[in-house]
């Protein structure tokens, strides 16, 4: 038996499966599945190297190495279940720091570029609303 699906019902099924992803459109700054960009930067002393290592689970960025004032970037779209979660090692004079640098929990809404300056105390993120720094993270 055949079923024969009529223009009503494809129109119907695809304003189902849209009407969450324009009502996320709406809350958001920008559309939620578009490329987000994460910067960091060395703002370490001048003369220190800052060795950085970012990923995810599923992909793994590479080593890094920053003069003073060089950043590193990469690219990536938020996944439909929201759990993108990005960190990164930092190491410097010898000593190993690791931190968060994207969550969509915490950064979905935030700027769509995140701009880190590495610190010696902690790391600060650019906020495009304040045009300040926030330095309100912790190392692990």
């Amino acid at each position: 038996m055949m079923m024969v699906i009529s223009g009503r019902h494809i129109l119907f099924s695809s304003l189902i499966l849209f009407a969450p992803l324009m009502v996320m459109a709406v809350e958001y700054r920008w559309p939620p599945l578009t490329y987000r960009h994460v910067y960091v930067k060395n703002n370490l002393d001048n003369g220190t190297i800052l060795t950085l290592h970012c990923k995810d689970k599923d992909h793994d960025l590479g080593v890094q190495k920053l003069n003073y004032q060089e950043e590193f970037k990469f690219q990536f779209k938020p996944n439909f279940l929201g759990n993108r979660l990005y960190f990164c090692g930092l190491t410097w004079d010898g000593n190993l720091h690791w931190f968060v640098v994207y969550n969509d929990r915490r950064d979905l809404t935030f700027c769509k570029d995140l701009h880190w300056s590495i610190n010696k105390d902690k790391p600060c993120l650019f906020n495009c609303d304040t045009q300040k720094y926030d330095c309100e993270y912790n190392y692990n």
